[in-house]
């Protein structure tokens, strides 16, 4: 294909890297008389309406990838289609980036604790920009990384696995039981089918694991393996395969490696947080080196598996708290609701005069422990609810405050009648109900609003 001339401006000058999508090679772009990247998408190639159709939303998703502009995402400059009419292949053409893949570092062993937090953060600020317009990558990993001789990272093939993929649709990826990505870096809803923008960080724990420690989180010999080890093995801490690595690194580490990604970090912004606060952190002693096998092929491949069953495994608890960002979120999110809880039962303690003697909303002091009472029980359902997902903690949280209302209810019921059960009463089973339908609303909108890409 060398002197290939593509599009009728793109000559193919030298073949650069291949993968299971197809070839990277440099050309020059004979308009611009400048030199460019184009990456040959031959899993597409072929003729017939299905592949004519495929092509045909590998561009649509592609225009829409190609709107990205970061500092570290490889730019995209065109697209198009190349051969005959029984045999086209569709390309894209990006900028030429000089440097060297992550994947290329890796074989001459780990890299420091500074540089990877500092790439990390970077492959945050890209990964930050392409959620906020609904774009998740789905294939981190080494060989998508490339750093250039000033140290800076670009990341590539935003999206390139949903728009080559012939068998994608508009809410899943297995429909058909294929799966698109690569399997060591493969978060456990991607392999099920449903990859949301955490999914990311998950591939980002695998890198960070690697770089690190020299080996990936999980070893496997095939693609089925990974993606078991994926769904139901619990990773070693980083410091426990490669000595001289911080507990702080474990910590968050470990944290992108959950299998829930409620337990992960909210979305990058909390995980570029907790980077900085390790981009000091003293590296391992000088010259120590690991003992590194020959790395496993990583290369995206499209497998046809079955699709696991939907049941998410509950994971095991780390061996230590989350530090940092992900800890603070996890108090911001239910230590307010908790706190006006308490707040709502310790007033029943301070009653009137009034209502002890039957008196009830006659008494002016009485309607003001009541107004109170209910501001509190509004304050209390609703900050517990109103968070950007209503499932882990949260949710958790939230039934147990409508059981304690049940619990209130029965117990009131069961001491008789009485001028003040007769207010707890219906106060109870206004918890209750609250509780109840503000938790189930909450999670049916956020699963519906789940992004579709």
């Amino acid at each position: 294909m060398r002197d290939q001339v593509l599009g009728g401006r793109y000559r193919l000058v030298e073949q650069l890297g291949e993968g299971g999508m197809g070839e990277v090679w440099e050309a020059q772009d004979e308009t611009l008389d400048r030199p460019v990247a184009v990456k040959m998408i031959s899993l597409l190639a072929g003729g017939g309406s299905r592949g004519a159709e495929a092509r045909a939303r590998f561009m649509r998703e592609a225009r829409i990838t190609a709107r990205l502009q970061h500092p570290s995402i490889v730019t995209t400059h065109d697209l198009g289609e190349a051969g005959t009419e029984d045999n086209r292949v569709p390309f894209l053409v990006m900028e030429l980036v000089r440097g060297e893949g992550l994947d290329a570092k890796l074989r001459r062993g780990v890299v420091s604790l500074p540089d990877a937090a500092r790439w990390a953060s970077q492959i945050c600020d890209a990964l930050a920009d392409a959620h906020s317009t609904g774009i998740m990558h789905r294939d981190i990993k080494p060989s998508n990384i490339f750093i250039t001789p000033s140290g800076a990272v670009k990341v590539l093939d935003f999206g390139v696995a949903r728009a080559a993929d012939p068998y994608a649709t508009a809410d899943r990826l297995t429909q058909t039981g294929f799966i698109v990505g690569t399997p060591p870096y493969m978060a456990p809803e991607q392999a099920r089918g449903f990859p949301e923008p955490r999914s990311d960080l998950y591939a980002l724990g695998c890198l960070l694991f690697e770089l690190i420690t020299g080996r990936l989180p999980f070893q496997a010999p095939d693609t089925l393996g990974y993606l078991s080890a994926h769904l139901t093995q619990e990773p070693p801490a980083p410091s426990s395969v490669f000595s001289g690595i911080p507990t702080a690194w474990d910590d968050l580490v470990l944290t992108l490696l959950r299998k829930d990604p409620d337990q992960r970090y909210p979305d990058v912004a909390a995980l570029s947080l907790a980077l900085g606060q390790l981009d000091q952190t003293p590296e391992s002693p000088a010259g120590a080196s690991p003992t590194r096998p020959a790395p496993p092929a990583t290369t995206s491949v499209k497998t046809a598996v079955p699709t696991p069953a939907p049941t998410r495994a509950e994971p095991s608890p780390p061996r230590s708290a989350p530090r940092g960002a992900g800890r603070r979120t996890q108090w911001e999110r239910f230590a307010v609701p908790a706190a006006l809880f308490v707040l709502f039962n310790l007033s029943s303690n301070f009653w009137p005069t009034g209502v002890e003697e039957g008196l009830g909303y006659s008494d002016t002091s009485a309607l003001v422990v009541w107004a109170v009472r209910f501001c509190v029980l509004g304050l209390l359902v609703f900050t517990a609810a109103l968070t950007p997902r209503s499932k882990g903690m949260t949710r958790g949280m939230g039934y147990v405050f409508a059981s304690t209302g049940v619990f209130g209810f029965v117990m009131t019921v069961a001491e008789g009648p009485g001028p003040t059960q007769a207010h707890n009463v219906p106060l109870y089973l206004t918890a209750t109900l609250l509780s109840i339908a503000t938790y189930c609303y909450r999670d049916i909108t956020t699963r519906r609003a789940r992004p579709a890409r």
